[in-house]
Order: C-alpha cells, then structure tokens, then sequence
C-alpha cells in the first residue's frame, strides 16, 4: 500500500467481502481486490472439484457457491473488481478444468475451452458438475471464471523475502525483527476487527511501531511533460501531464492554462512534501520526465534548510546534493547590465550554454521591469559537458546563490527572475538551495523566447 498510489485502503477479514474477505484491495483507480486464502501446513492437501463442490458444515453450501454469490453480488454492486483464490495447496493436474485448463500464465481457467468441450469429455462432464452445484447455465459459469484466478501461493520464507524487499522500498526497516513485527501489526487488524486501513493509517502505525528507516532512501515520481516506465515503484507520484499542450514530451512545453503553476502544480508538490515527510527519513531520489521549471520546483519543495537530501541520476550516475563539494569551485560573471527598465533583478544560470541575448530581448520585448542582468557561468566556459559532476555542481549552484544574495543586497531588488540552461541536477540542486531571497519567478524556455512559470516566495 505504501508503494502504489492507487491504493485507497486494505482490509483483512473485510465484512463487506463475501467469501473473499481475507484481503480486500480498494483502488482509486483500476479494479479493487478480493482474496480468499487458503493455506495447509502439509502438501498432500489439494484444490479439486470434489472439494470446492463438497458442502461445508457450517453453512451448508459449498465453497464453489459461495464464491460464485460473491461475484454475484460484485457484480451487482456495479465497481469493477477482480477475485483472487490463493492458496498453497496444490491445484490437481488430473482435474479437467483445475489442472490443464488452468493457464499458468494469467492463473485463470480456459474458459473458451470449457465452453467448446463436448458434453461427454472429461471437461464437458467436470463443467456439468460445476454448473449443477451452483444451479446455473454455462454461460453464467463462464462469465464467473472470467473474473476469478487461482493463484498458488509461493511458501512463507518466499513471501518473506519479498515483503522484505517492499519494505526497503517504502522506506522502512527491512530486517529480521521488522518483518516479525510486521506480521504481527498485520495480525492485530484481524484481532482487533479496526476495518478497512488507508495510507495515512498504515503511516501512522509503522511509525509507532519503530518500523521507519533511518536511512533508507524514498523515491519521489513527478510525471511533468512524459510518463516514462520506472523502474522502481515511487513512494510518492505526482502527474502534470494533461496539464501541457502537445502530444509527445518534445512539444509538452507550456501548460494550457498558465494560472495552473501555482494553483495546481505547487500545491501538488508540497502535498507530496507533506506525504514524505510521514517517513522518518530525509533522503529522496527524483525520478520522471521534466523540464528545468519542474526541476527546480522539486528542490524547492524538499529544500536543504528542512534537512532533505536529495538525489538523482545524471550521465547515468547519481548525484546527490550532499555529495562532498569541490572546494573553490565559483561561478564567473558572464555578463552584467542594466537596462533600465525597473529595480527587478534577472540572474541567468548558464551552464549547458549562455542565453544572454536571449534572455534581455525576451525581457525588453515583454516589458519586464527589470534593471541589472546577472549572468553566471562556469570557469571552465559553458558546454553540455561543463558540469563535472555532483560535487561541482552541488558547490557551483550553492555559490551561484551567493552571488544572487550578493546582487540583491546591492541593488535592493524586491523580485528576481530566474532563468536557466543547465543539466537537470543543477535546476534541482539550485531549488534545493534557493533560501534568503526575494520572491523568484522561474521562466520556461520555449524555443525561442520565454515563459513564466512558479513565482517562489
């Protein structure tokens, strides 16, 4: 739960689950979960047509039936779901439709197969026991199977291991005694009877529990102008993609409505700020498809003064902006000018290459009431290889915003504009560290010209 999104809430025992109750998953998006566990300490205990079709003593119906009412009632209900039958018993290979119609790749039963056999083959003679004991036609036997999988469940060492390496990746302990104590926090939802369990719930509970690790690492998704495959699940994920004109990343470069960068987008990431900040730990690693606006935005919202570490991959290596700085490292001055144009002070990062003309036409032109220009550089001059790597820029961007605190106290400057080309570890490191300063309105390159985008106060 703490590593997918869309789940809303978890329930064991749920009462609202039929006779698959032992686990329900309820989505905000996609199908809820139902499962029904069954579980056998020896392995000459398996799932046959004779067992899910024997009634059972308490209710006088057989298993078969009462899953069958479940998805009955499901379906009624209207939300689309899926059935889950796990177990660690054995599925028989000489049941018609349990053992070779049982597709191990989807974990469900044939049911085209079972709808062509003919009524005197094994199968044929197996599906007429299965729609005699729930009193319905094939076609309703047919349309249940479609919805239900039969899963073998892997041993509990198996499981172990697996939860072990959820934990690591929610942020939490992963070691011998987290994993007992996280049976047993599971266990008391069963005992105690508490009911369906958010995000927010487990949060509070695995904190209590001393489950949070300290050192462990969460990852932040932020989907601006592409949703890319990840290749771990985020902890946290944020999605602005509809919000951009174009179809593909390449022409996602301004939102359709401007007024949505502080309406919507900052909100949403001091939301996900908030959300991490339930962990004990402060080291984050960003990953997802963004532009340098977006970039900075993130810095921004998981800033240095909060204790935040972060980190991203960069040339195919992970800078992080507590990485040891490269002493001396200073930006230069490429450029300083006024234009006369007001006391609002414009600071340029250039890095990747120097946009200087670029920059003063595009405020000219729009009128921005702007005076003195302060582009920075690099010594070593600007070029797509001019950031050396995590340690230089980590120094380079905490220098840069020296020289910018330097310019306003000179100038008295109530506003900064800022504009960037530079990697996109330099725009999170930069955010990351912008404290001290006037109200930054960050601007979008459009190729050409600009656009303004966050005004950070």
């Amino acid at each position: 739960m703490l590593n997918d999104p869309t789940i809303e809430a978890v329930s064991i025992e749920d009462r609202d689950g039929g006779a698959f109750d032992d686990i329900v998953i309820r989505r905000t998006a996609g199908d809820n979960v139902y499962e029904q566990i069954k579980t056998s300490v020896h392995g000459d205990v398996l799932v046959t047509t004779d067992w899910l079709t024997t009634k059972l003593k308490d209710g006088g119906r057989s298993p078969l039936q009462r899953y069958f009412e479940t998805w009955k009632a499901l379906t009624a209900e209207g939300h689309p779901f899926e059935l889950r039958f796990v177990s660690n018993r054995g599925f028989d290979a000489a049941d018609p439709l349990l053992g070779k119609l049982r597709d191990l790749t989807s974990e469900r039963i044939n049911a085209a197969a079972v709808a062509s056999a003919g009524p005197s083959s094994k199968v044929g003679r197996t599906r007429k026991v299965w729609v005699t004991n729930l009193g319905v036609d094939v076609a309703e036997l047919l349309a249940f199977l479609a919805k239900v999988t039969w899963k073998s469940a892997p041993s509990e060492s198996d499981i172990d291991k697996y939860a072990q390496k959820e934990m690591r990746l929610a942020g939490l302990r992963a070691d011998t005694d987290a994993l007992t104590i996280g049976k047993a926090l599971v266990r008391s939802w069963v005992t105690n009877g508490i009911g369906p369990q958010t995000r927010a719930d487990l949060q509070r509970q695995v904190a209590a529990k001393d489950l949070l690790a300290r050192t462990g690492t969460l990852v932040l998704a932020v989907h601006a102008v592409d949703r890319q495959p990840l290749p771990v699940t985020p902890n946290v994920e944020v999605d602005f993609v509809d919000l951009y004109d174009g179809d593909d990343s390449f022409s996602r470069v301004q939102l359709r409505n401007p007024d949505h960068w502080s309406s919507v987008v900052q909100p949403r990431l001091v939301s996900a700020a908030r959300e991490m900040e339930a962990y004990a730990t402060r080291r984050v690693h960003v990953v997802g498809s963004m532009r340098l606006p977006v970039w900075f935005a993130v810095g921004r919202a998981l800033p240095d003064v909060r204790g935040w570490v972060l980190s991203v991959e960069q040339r195919g290596e992970e800078w992080r902006t507590d990485a040891v700085a490269d002493l001396g490292v200073q930006p230069i001055v490429i450029a300083e000018a006024d234009l006369g144009a007001g006391a609002e002070l414009a600071v340029v990062l250039a890095i990747t290459n120097d946009p200087s003309s670029e920059v003063t036409e595009y405020l000219a032109t729009e009128e921005v009431p702007v005076g003195p220009v302060l582009v920075l550089g690099p010594e070593g001059g600007v070029g797509k290889d001019a950031a050396l790597g995590a340690g230089w820029t980590a120094a380079w961007t905490r220098a840069a915003r020296e020289r910018a605190r330097e310019s306003v106290a000179k100038t008295g400057t109530r506003r900064v504009h800022l504009f960037m080309a530079a990697p996109a570890a330099a725009a999170l490191m930069a955010g990351h560290q912008w404290n001290l300063l006037p109200p930054t309105v960050v601007y979008e390159h459009l190729r050409p010209g600009y656009a303004r985008t966050i005004e950070f106060n």
